[in-house]
């Protein structure tokens, strides 16, 4: 081949490469924030898959969770937002904020503080409060919940404590027992004040920012009928129905991946 058909060969191998850059979809700066009883070891599965598909992600470890050594007096409403905060500050951009469970509590109340920082919401078997509701509200409201009646009080400490004979139960029917010992071996007490904690939330705010739910028909944490109650009052950008029990990024992290994936598309 001489030398001018090399470089026009190259040049078209440039220009092709460079027309597929840009008809690619550019990554979003996804954050993801764990629930009551898990830490950010929880969601890892599902964080590593979006990366493989692309997508630029971190993970919240919330105060007095995981490895995080915070005592149980720091554990507010308030200090898991912080820590929100400085994740999506972090990324420089605004974000794809998914809460699991508990987090649906703190990323709302995230977005009522900087809405602009947020591109999506998205309710992962969440909480999805109105305003002046806590966690502790809908959960009175949920009868078909497992949750309460496994929950043990230690009002001294200030926590809440599953036993170990019914954490299968209350948030991973379907998770294998290796699945099952991850549970276990990171298992702490939840503190209880920010479960206690009510949001402040403005239609102008919170109310402005585009939310999606993924629901969960085996929950018998936060029940399938209270996922859509709490849907049913806010309008969604989009939904995913997942046929797994509250912990899907455990027992199926692929349909989560999956669904995170086509709701942020």
């Amino acid at each position: 081949m001489s030398t001018m058909n090399r470089m026009v060969t190259r040049k078209w191998v440039v220009l092709a490469a460079l027309g597929a850059f840009a008809g690619c979809t550019p990554p979003e700066r996804v954050v993801l924030v764990h629930g009551a009883w898990m830490g950010a070891w929880a969601l890892e599965p599902v964080a590593d898959q979006l990366r493989q598909q692309g997508q630029k992600v971190s993970v919240v470890e919330l105060p007095t969770h995981g490895q995080d050594q915070t005592p149980v007096s720091g554990a507010t409403l308030d200090a898991y937002v912080n820590k929100v905060g400085e994740a999506v500050d972090a990324e420089g951009q605004p974000v794809v904020l998914v809460g699991h469970s508990m987090a649906g509590m703190v990323i709302s109340q995230y977005a009522e503080r900087a809405p602009a920082k947020v591109k999506l919401l998205v309710y992962l078997a969440a909480y999805l409060p109105a305003n002046g509701q806590s966690l502790q509200d809908l959960a009175y409201t949920d009868a078909d919940s497992h949750l309460g009646p496994a929950l043990v009080v230690d009002a001294e400490h200030g926590t809440g404590a599953i036993p170990q004979d019914k954490l299968q139960d209350v948030f991973c029917a379907d998770c294998t027992a290796a699945e099952m010992t991850s549970i276990q071996s990171n298992y702490r007490d939840e503190p209880l004040a920010p479960i206690g904690t009510p949001v402040q939330l403005s239609d102008a705010a919170w109310g402005s920012v585009p939310k999606a739910y993924v629901f969960t028909t085996g929950d018998h944490a936060v029940s399938y009928g209270l996922q859509q109650t709490m849907a049913a009052k806010v309008t969604l950008a989009g939904s995913e129905t997942l046929d797994t029990s509250h912990s899907p990024f455990l027992s199926a992290p692929s349909q989560v991946t999956g669904a995170v994936q086509r709701l942020i598309r």
